[in-house]
């Protein structure tokens, strides 16, 4: 199962423009410090106006060719920093809240289904076999625990291209039981079904 699926060009190009309108905000209000608080204020403003308003990239970028408005009405008493910077890094935080909370549920709906199935693990990125991962990653949760195993391949990372990840779930918050790389495709692919059964089995914690 793929992660979030891909975006339009139009949100792409709108992800950047935010993504570079916070990279001219931000060291602008550190060395001002006189407009800083009011400039972050200014922005949590517009935020908040913007999840009254939108519910997925696309309002978003509506809302911000509407920046007159939109900042009128979160900032009545007129912005501290330019209207369209402000907007473009409110329209960038907001957007990231949009994408987590999208994962969030997706995550959720595909644990969902492999509870209903009866199965014990649900992959939630990357292909269905760890096998057939050659680059890139696969993260898979175990349904009853809730501990997670993530296997990483990349190829152009030199000496120890292949890493696992295990996160286990715990009542004051998670933490890594396992964290290794390897040289060697054969004992990554060992130690990851080591591992699995180690879960199932409660051994790993």
């Amino acid at each position: 199962m793929p992660d979030a699926a891909p975006c339009s060009p139009a949100v792409a190009q709108a992800r950047s423009r935010w993504r570079a309108a916070e990279d001219r905000l931000y060291p602008t209000l550190i060395n001002d410090p006189s407009s800083y608080q009011r400039g972050l204020a200014d922005v949590q403003a517009v935020v908040a106006e913007l999840r009254r308003r939108s519910r997925c990239a696309e309002e978003l970028i509506a809302a911000e060719a509407a920046s007159g408005e939109l900042v009128a009405t979160a900032c009545p008493a007129g912005p501290a920093i330019p209207a369209d910077l402000l907007v473009a890094v409110a329209c960038g935080m907001a957007d990231r809240e949009l994408a987590a909370e999208c994962e969030r549920r997706r995550r959720a709906a595909v644990l969902d289904d492999a509870r209903c199935a009866g199965r014990d693990w649900a992959v939630l990125a990357g292909p269905a076999h760890v096998e057939e991962l050659t680059e890139g990653r696969r993260v898979e949760v175990h349904v009853r625990s809730g501990t997670v195993v993530e296997a990483t391949a990349d190829p152009w990372s030199g000496g120890e291209p292949y890493r696992l990840d295990v996160t286990v779930s715990a009542t004051d918050g998670e933490h890594h039981a396992l964290s290794r790389a390897f040289t060697d495709r054969a004992g990554w692919l060992a130690e990851h079904r080591r591992c699995r059964r180690d879960v199932e089995s409660a051994r790993l914690s």
